[in-house]
């Protein structure tokens, strides 16, 4: 799809505890072999849009290790592209570290091409939307700002403090509100925009004149608010989930173990792309069992894993057990150790006969190299 750009916008990403103390929620390890970022990245792809820019709040080292050579989501490698957006005077006013100053800082990408169109996406929303028919027809009907959103049944309980809107029989947003759980059905936010070039150039104006701290959605809510802006809003009803604690990260990864629901994000005819490594498949044991899981490639597995995810390169010992847990990559799990309820970060050990054993309610998040 040509003359558009894409933004994967990691500035407004929840925090999910100890996972993102070190690393941006973008690069965080989903279901053993993804990033959080690998979903937003491949609906550009799969829209056949390839000039990416990635907008970094901060820990740049992270994201960037995930993102390697910048190519593993462009279709066009003679014209597509991938840029690191990142606000170095935003890090020195966390205040004033917002997109919109991001794409401000870095709008040399935005001259430098022809598009007329921008689609912004979320890393912490986390669904396979087909964007190629929304941006088709946000362009047939002109306009100026296209919202996605979901409509939900349970919004007492999913996507609490999200921006919610009520709908006319237009298709056109009349109110927006946070989500803030007290009723059941809303119509969502998904955080993604289709926007004229134009209107971006009028985002940023705006952020200028009325509040340098605003970022897209305030500064877009500030437009809607005094008419200055009319935005039409398509859903979506498909699987989409709202990554915003550590026990969300939890629920929402062990739910897909469920096939039923892992079908509903992962369709053939828009794979998700991710990062390669070039790592042999899993190598189990003779007395391995493995049941109800996830297991990467990589993985050396002599015990007992079920319900359970496990990431890339970890070694699991004789008699060992792993139940309902989520094992980051490069662990090391010793004989007849035990694991259950938790979630391991990368480059810890378990030694030999140690037991490490959470609550459902209350699983125990361990630590990046934590030896125990």
């Amino acid at each position: 799809m040509n003359q558009i750009i894409g933004l994967l916008d990691c500035h407004n990403s929840p925090e999910l505890g100890g996972l993102t103390s070190s690393r941006p929620l973008a690069s965080t390890s989903f279901l053993g072999r993804y990033a959080f970022s690998d979903f937003a990245l491949s609906m550009f792809s799969n829209a056949g849009v390839d000039a990416i820019g990635i907008l970094i709040k901060d820990h740049q080292r992270s994201m960037l290790k995930h993102m390697g050579n910048l190519s593993s989501w462009t279709n066009n490698t003679k014209i597509g592209r991938e840029v690191i957006f990142y606000n170095e005077r935003g890090i020195l006013n966390p205040a004033y570290n917002t997109d919109i100053a991001n794409v401000k800082e870095n709008d040399w990408v935005l001259y430098d091409s022809n598009a007329k169109t921008v689609v912004v996406a979320a890393p912490h929303i986390v669904s396979n939307i087909d964007l190629r028919p929304l941006i088709e027809e946000h362009i047939a009907r002109g306009e100026d700002l296209t919202i996605v959103y979901k409509p939900i049944e349970d919004a007492d309980e999913e996507f609490i403090g999200s921006y919610a809107f009520d709908i006319g029989e237009d298709g056109y947003i009349t109110s927006t509100y946070k989500n803030a759980g007290r009723k059941k059905k809303a119509n969502v936010s998904l955080e993604v925009w289709i926007m004229k070039r134009d209107l971006l150039f009028d985002l940023i104006k705006a952020h200028e004149r009325v509040d340098m701290s605003f970022g897209f959605r305030e500064t877009m809510e500030y437009l809607f608010h005094n008419s200055l802006v009319k935005v039409h809003a398509v859903p979506w009803t498909g699987y989409a989930r709202r990554f915003d604690s550590f026990k969300h990260y939890i629920d929402y990864s062990f739910e897909m173990l469920n096939r039923e629901v892992a079908d509903s994000l992962f369709d053939p005819e828009r794979p998700i792309f991710t990062l390669t490594h070039d790592t042999p498949p899993a190598l189990y044991g003779a007395k391995a069992s493995v049941s109800d899981s996830f297991v990467s490639n990589g993985c050396i597995v002599e015990g007992k894993v079920h319900h359970s995810i496990v990431c890339r390169d970890v070694k699991i010992g004789k008699d060992a057990v792993v139940e309902d847990s989520i094992v980051f990559s490069n662990v090391a799990i010793g004989d007849r150790a035990t694991v259950r309820n938790c979630v391991i970060d990368k480059y810890s050990i378990i030694t030999a006969r140690h037991s490490i054993e959470g609550a459902a309610k209350t699983p125990i998040y361990l630590k990046q190299g934590a030896i125990l």
